[in-house]
């Protein structure tokens, strides 16, 4: 599968690139394209260090988003309008869209902000293209601890999704990284629910002392 990975030149994406590029073809997308290529390079070269091989490419986010089959939106809430927005005439019926967007802010502490709609994910329903199949989840994944290739995750992944088959096909990327589980949160209105849980886990970090935390259900 072709996995293109928007914002791929941050932590989170960093993390799932190296981790799905043991199965996948993954395309790190950027504004820049050179900033791709870098961050592609730097990728194979830890996992060359870590004696690890995987199919990792960089170009502009337009370029990524035409050669995949699965576009990963991995960016700051505060640009990811006008990212969609600019990739949108290469979104094509049966793309799967998955976003990891968290709108939130710091004042002390940090504060779930979403907009009128909800939550970043039904924001972003209305602006994709009808057949864009948009599920939301990661959101709650330390992204330190994905992007450490040897780090043990032991992590669960709430997935939230109108499409039964994408829902399936995102569950099935979940899989693919050892000691992840994915588990169906509900439709893609259950979203704010989800996000939300990332201010909480960054404030429960710092009031406690304690780093990079994730969840596990038991």
């Amino acid at each position: 599968m072709k996995i293109a990975i928007l914002g791929g030149t941050g932590s989170i994406g960093e993390g799932l690139a190296m981790r799905w590029s043991q199965k996948h073809d993954i395309i790190i997308g950027s504004r820049k394209c050179e900033k791709a290529e870098d961050s592609a390079n730097k990728y194979c070269t830890i996992l060359e260090e870590c004696d690890l091989t995987g199919n990792i490419s960089g170009c502009i986010n337009a370029d990524a988003v035409k050669q995949a089959d699965v576009v990963v939106l991995s960016i700051r809430y505060e640009h990811a309008i006008s990212t969609i927005e600019s990739v949108k005439p290469y979104l094509k019926d049966g793309h799967i869209l998955i976003s990891i967007v968290v709108p939130m802010t710091r004042d002390g502490y940090f504060k779930y902000t979403p907009p009128m709609e909800g939550s970043a994910a039904m924001e972003f329903k209305k602006v994709l293209p009808e057949g864009v199949k948009l599920v939301s989840a990661f959101h709650n994944v330390s992204a330190k601890k994905l992007s450490d290739i040897e780090e043990k995750l032991k992590m669960d992944v709430f997935i939230c999704g109108d499409d039964e088959e994408a829902n399936q096909i995102v569950s099935d990327l979940v899989w693919d990284i050892p000691d992840l589980r994915p588990l169906i949160a509900g439709p893609l209105e259950v979203s704010s629910m989800v996000e939300s849980l990332t201010p909480l886990l960054v404030n429960l970090a710092m009031y406690n002392k304690k780093k990079h935390l994730g969840i596990q259900c038991v």
